[in-house]
């Protein structure tokens, strides 16, 4: 009996292991999947990585499960992927994009969407919704679809705030990068370009509470 609890112990261990480096080996892929996303914009490893940390944090204050929250945090850096069948030179243009431009540049949501569109992944189903919905506004104003209030899921909302606060931190072609202060005024009174009727107000409030820990994840992980 001892022999064979024996046996039983050390099988299990070894069905751990073996699940462990699965899990070990498809977070690494989804992991390289978001650094293809952006791979033209030397900021990008350290942007995938602190878009988790946001959107998990506001997950949390939002009273999300656990495994919701964890699953979040993977997807959340896949939002711009369908940035790979925009090119480069609209990507990384310094000026003002024309109609034409903008036009093609706002179609990585929904290239982003097909190409995470059916997966059995829960990751890479919440992935696909972020993909496809992160320039959506709560006030209506935003697209693919121009979807307002609850009609945006709410990881949505989630990863809309998180994007926006790290792209006013981060260099962009057209702009060098803000400090923290003048992030979140922008985020939380506007400027004319973002509004803070763009974003849901529960989020919107956790980041105004909280926005010192969105300075600590920009800060601690700025490369």
């Amino acid at each position: 009996m001892k022999e064979e609890v024996k046996k039983l112990g050390l099988a299990l261990k070894e069905l751990d292991a073996s699940v462990s480096a699965l899990k070990e080996s498809y977070l690494d892929t989804i992991h390289r999947l978001t650094v293809v996303a952006e791979y033209k914009d030397e900021d990008t490893p350290a942007h995938i990585r602190r878009v988790g940390h946001y959107a998990r944090h506001i997950a949390n204050l939002l009273g999300w499960p656990e495994e919701e929250q964890a699953a979040l945090f993977y997807a959340a850096p896949m939002h711009d992927i369908g940035k790979v069948g925009v090119p480069a030179e609209i990507l990384l243009k310094p000026g003002r994009l024309t109609t034409e431009e903008f036009a093609l540049m706002k179609s990585h949501t929904a290239i982003g969407g097909r190409i995470l569109h059916g997966s059995p992944s829960m990751i890479i189903q919440m992935a696909g919704r972020i993909a496809f919905g992160h320039h959506e506004r709560w006030d209506g104003s935003g697209y693919p679809r121009g979807l307002d209030g609850a009609e945006i899921p709410e990881e949505v909302s989630i990863m809309s705030l998180a994007d926006q606060y790290d792209s006013l931190r981060s260099t962009r072609p057209f702009r060098s990068p803000l400090d923290h202060e003048t992030a979140l005024r922008i985020i939380a009174k506007g400027d004319g370009r973002t509004m803070p009727q763009h974003f849901d107000p529960r989020i919107l409030k956790i980041f105004k509470d909280t926005h010192v820990r969105f300075k600590e994840i920009f800060e601690s992980m700025r490369g």
